[in-house]
């Protein structure tokens, strides 16, 4: 199972390395760390068109838990990050729910009407418990590549 899923990461990784190649999108990541060995990526896709592709893998949560709401944060200020957890607007993303081994992916597709925030931005992963949307358990800092 761990070798199908890491063959499924570095297929999307490659995809879009492959399509930015090509003139495709600008591409974002973030590096999703958090405590209790959770952790992942996430890599963000913004295409000619406008629209966005956003994939976010987590591993490390407890197995089958249920939904994980994640997002992008930014402020208007332009300056969101991780460490302040200052992001008090958020782009909703495709709830993350892990399976048997504590991990997860998920695929969202934002319209080109959506436009990504200006300034610096991040993706954080919240506890389920005890509230959907709980605090931070993983995030990561946005940065271009």
């Amino acid at each position: 199972m761990k070798k199908i899923w890491i063959l499924a990461v570095l297929t999307i990784f490659g995809v879009v390395a492959l399509a930015q190649m090509m003139g495709g999108p600008d591409v974002r990541y973030a590096t999703l760390m958090g405590s209790d060995g959770i952790k992942g990526t996430a890599i963000i896709a913004t295409w000619p068109s406008g629209e966005h592709t956003v994939f976010v893998q987590v591993e490390g949560l407890k197995p089958s838990s249920g939904v994980y709401a994640n997002h992008i944060h930014y402020n208007a200020a332009g300056d969101a990050n991780c460490k302040a957890q200052n992001g008090d607007k958020i782009l909703g993303l495709t709830n993350l729910m892990p399976d048997a081994n504590g991990m997860a992916v998920a695929y969202t597709k934002v319209p080109a009407s959506v436009k990504y925030p200006a300034g610096t931005t991040y993706v954080n992963v919240h506890s389920n418990n005890p509230n959907p949307v709980g605090a931070s358990i993983t995030c990561g800092d946005v940065a271009m590549k």
